[in-house]
């Protein structure tokens, strides 16, 4: 069986599970640079073959299943998987966002700040929209 992966289906399988570089990076126990090159090869996943593999170990354990073909790709694993590992995540996420404080006073410092909540808010609720429409199931057609 043949478990090498390319380098743009590390990126798109990240996407596709909603992980940023860093957080796939920290689940992989690998740098957030060398993860930024394994995803920018065109051809196999450039990177030592441990590295390589930790990244392909964790993104199978968000849910992805790689598929290598003749034209290599990605899909998710059983929906029950993935909206359980969704679910996960966005409980992460949200611990992870820090309260806005009123008391500070406007600055560069608290500028940047927000600008970090809002995103992480952002991304948050992308987990979200992506949690629901896994878990909507699809509207069977009637027979004419």
């Amino acid at each position: 069986m043949d478990h090498s992966i390319v380098g743009r289906q590390v990126a798109a399988a990240r996407a596709f599970v909603g992980l940023t570089q860093a957080e796939l990076a920290k689940k992989a126990k690998i740098s957030v640079p060398t993860l930024k090159r394994m995803e920018a090869s065109d051809g196999p996943a450039s990177g030592l073959t441990n590295n390589v593999a930790a990244v392909r170990a964790a993104l199978e354990k968000a849910g992805v299943e790689f598929t290598n073909g003749e034209q290599p790709g990605i899909r998710l694993k059983k929906l029950s998987e993935t909206v359980a590992d969704l679910t996960r995540q966005i409980d992460i996420r949200q611990t992870e966002i820090t309260p806005e404080s009123d008391h500070e006073k406007p600055s560069p410092n608290r500028a940047m700040k927000q600008l970090r909540r809002a995103h992480d808010q952002n991304e948050l609720a992308v987990l979200k929209n992506r949690r629901a429409r896994l878990a909507k199931p699809k509207a069977k057609r009637k027979p004419k």
